[in-house]
């Protein structure tokens, strides 16, 4: 006979909507910010390992060359238009790698590199990152402006904050999740 699975002693199994448009838009360290670079980044969920961000930017956006530290890498999904990752290989030659609908890019952690939108259609993708204490090294070295730690933002700036570790959901924008 078997016995009954005690699930009560699970996280709270609570599923989260996160609707991408509606998290509020946040700096990146370093990008350019004016009226020719429409490029918006919003950061969508935090939790205690990782975080998730949208990106959306129309034909000839960039976000400038900037290094990744060595344990941050990126998981980039693009789900509309086209964009080419510049990076540089270990011998500090550029490299790049276009990407369009349902193309899936891995850059290493340490990675310098810089993104832009090409072709003629808005680009939309979304990245997956893992927590780390500092994301750039020109953060590490005083050099980004627009800087950020995603995991010290104040609640105003993700859609959904939720503490794995304890539990917890700390906070949740009313506009951008639901449970339904």
């Amino acid at each position: 006979m078997a016995s009954e699975i005690d699930y009560s002693v699970l996280p709270n199994q609570q599923a989260y909507k996160v609707k991408a448009e509606d998290c509020p838009v946040i700096g990146e360290p370093g990008s350019v910010s004016n009226e020719e670079n429409s490029q918006e980044i919003r950061e969508t969920v935090i939790t205690n390992d990782f975080h998730v961000t949208f990106t959306t930017g129309e034909p000839g956006d960039i976000i400038p060359w900037h290094t990744h530290m060595p344990s941050l890498y990126q998981v980039l999904f693009t789900m509309e238009g086209e964009c080419i990752w510049h990076y540089k290989d270990n011998e500090g030659n550029e490299q790049s790698i276009r990407a369009g609908p349902g193309d899936v890019v891995y850059l290493p952690g340490g990675a310098q590199n810089k993104v832009e939108v090409v072709g003629d259609e808005s680009h939309t993708h979304m990245g997956i990152y893992p927590k780390v204490p500092i994301p750039r090294v020109e953060q590490l070295v005083g050099e980004a402006e627009n800087t950020y730690d995603p995991w010290e933002l104040s609640e105003s700036h993700v859609g959904l904050r939720i503490d794995t570790d304890n539990d917890e959901v700390r906070h949740m924008d009313d506009d951008a999740v639901s449970t339904e």
